[in-house]
């Protein structure tokens, strides 16, 4: 496993538990705010139909390197992150023994971490 792809997967999927973090209702956007809060700050676009709350950036960019990944890899961060790492009832039903389960999440990690590279040179090339 790479520590620092583990250490980005978990702030991504705790800006999944707290929702983005930010107040979603009117009043507490206020709150937030203290007045009538900015529009279209978030890096998802100008608003949030479903009410979610907005991710931070990094949390966003995982989210979208995720996305180009796959399937079997999004499973993967999904099952391990956002509920609450290995147990051996979470590897069966995925239909891997433990050391296939470390397998499949150190691959994640490689191709994560490439993914976010590749993009990072992208936009430093653009």
């Amino acid at each position: 496993m790479i520590k620092e792809m583990d250490e980005l997967l978990q702030h991504w999927a705790d800006q999944h538990r707290r929702r983005g973090g930010r107040q979603s209702s009117p009043l507490g956007q206020v709150a937030e705010w203290g007045g009538i809060p900015p529009r279209g700050t978030g890096p998802k676009g100008s608003r949030d139909p479903l009410g979610l709350g907005e991710m931070d950036d990094a949390a966003w960019q995982v989210e979208c390197a995720l996305k180009r990944l796959g399937d079997r890899h999004q499973v993967m961060a999904h099952e391990h992150y956002r509920h609450h790492g290995y147990n051996d009832q979470k590897a069966q039903r995925l239909g891997m023994a433990r050391q296939t389960y470390y397998d499949a999440l150190d691959r994640l990690h490689k191709l994560l971490k490439a993914e976010l590279r590749e993009v990072y040179r992208r936009r430093r090339s653009a």
